[in-house]
C-alpha cells in the first residue's frame, strides 16, 4: 500500500505543532506519529512531504524517527529539511530522498504531484490530477479542487492511505482549471 505524509515536525517543541494536533506536549504528539508510522509494513511505501523535523536538534530528531520506520520512505524536501539532505548517509537504506520540493508520481492511471507548498496549478491539473501537500498545516487556501493537505491533525495522526485519498477526492470538485475531455460523436 501506498501513503503520504507531510510535515511530520517530529520533536519540533512549539505549542502550534502538538497543541493544534490535540496534545498536551512534543512527547505524546511525536508518540501517536511514530507508533502510527510503525504501522507500516516493509513492502509499504510512504511520501513525506517535507519537514520531516524542525528545531532545536532538527538532523537528530530527524533520524531518529526515519530510522525506526521499516517501509520504503521517499522524502520530498520541505523547507525545513535542509540538515537532513545534507546528511542523506545517516539513515537506513529504505529510505530516498527527492532534492526537489515536487514530485510527479503515478499509481495505476492516476496521477499525483506532491510538492511541500500548495499549488494553484500542477502538472496534468486540467486532467483532475491530485495534488498532495503540507506547509500550511491545515490552514485554509483560497483554492479547491483535486488536492489535499497530508499534515497530521487532531483527528487524523496517521499517514494518508492512496485508498483514503481517492475517498477523499469523489467529494471534491474538479479543478479550476479542469477540461473536459471530448466525447466522439
Amino acid at each position: 500500500m501506498t501513503y503520504f505524509l507531510a510535515d511530520p515536525h517530529y520533536s519540533h517543541d512549539r505549542e502550534f505543532i502538538w497543541k493544534e494536533r490535540g496534545f498536551n506536549n512534543i512527547e505524546e504528539h511525536d508518540s501517536c506519529l511514530l507508533e502510527n508510522c510503525k504501522k507500516l509494513k516493509a513492502n509499504d511505501f510512504l511520501y513525506i512531504i517535507g519537514d520531516v523535523s524542525c528545531g532545536r536538534n532538527s538532523l537528530e530528531n530527524a533520524l531518529k524517527f526515519l530510522n525506526q520506520l521499516i517501509c520504503k520512505v521517499f522524502i520530498v524536501k520541505g523547507n525545513h529539511d535542509g540538515s537532513l539532505f545534507k546528511n542523506k548517509d545517516k539513515v537506513n537504506a529504505n529510505i530516498k530522498f527527492i532534492d526537489s520540493v515536487c514530485l510527479d508520481i503515478d499509481i495505476g492511471f492516476q496521477s499525483i504531484t506532491l510538492c511541500h507548498y500548495p499549488m494553484i496549478s500542477w502538472n496534468r491539473s486540467h486532467y483532475n490530477s491530485l495534488n498532495l501537500y503540507g506547509h500550511v498545516h491545515n490552514k485554509k487556501i483560497p483554492i479547491d479542487g483535486k488536492m489535499l493537505d497530508v499534515c497530521p491533525k487532531k483527528d487524523h495522526m496517521y499517514p494518508y492511505s492512496y485508498d483514503e485519498i481517492i475517498d477523499i477526492m469523489e467529494s471534491k470538485p474538479n479543478n479550476w482549471d479542469y477540461i473536459e475531455k471530448m466525447k466522439n460523436i
